[in-house]
């Protein structure tokens, strides 16, 4: 399993964007993504893995619903989760960054 500690997160404007444009349940989905996250990982629900094919640094993703249908990606600044995109699947996997 993949073993990270986030302490704390920064946001890109880009995420930032993404956030304010989604609807309220994804924006209140994404915040409670973001606390379990933080406290817990490695929760199943999440499901946090690393983007393959991707330039460093590496990219992280998480799910915001059980569904898969909303991801937040991020890279790791030591134990700070730099967030860079908030999406859906299809918009993750075109542009993770």
């Amino acid at each position: 399993m993949n073993r990270i500690t986030i302490t704390g997160f920064s946001h890109s404007g880009r995420f930032v964007s993404d956030l304010r444009s989604a609807p309220i349940e994804v924006q209140q989905a994404a915040q409670e993504a973001l606390r379990l996250l933080q406290t817990n990982p490695s929760a199943k629900s999440l499901r946090l893995h690393p983007l393959k094919g991707m330039p460093k640094p590496t990219v992280w993703k998480i799910d915001v619903f059980v569904s898969h249908a909303w991801q937040i990606t991020f890279e790791l600044n030591g134990t700070v989760a730099e967030l860079k995109r908030l999406g859906t699947h299809k918009t993750i996997d075109r542009d993770p960054r």
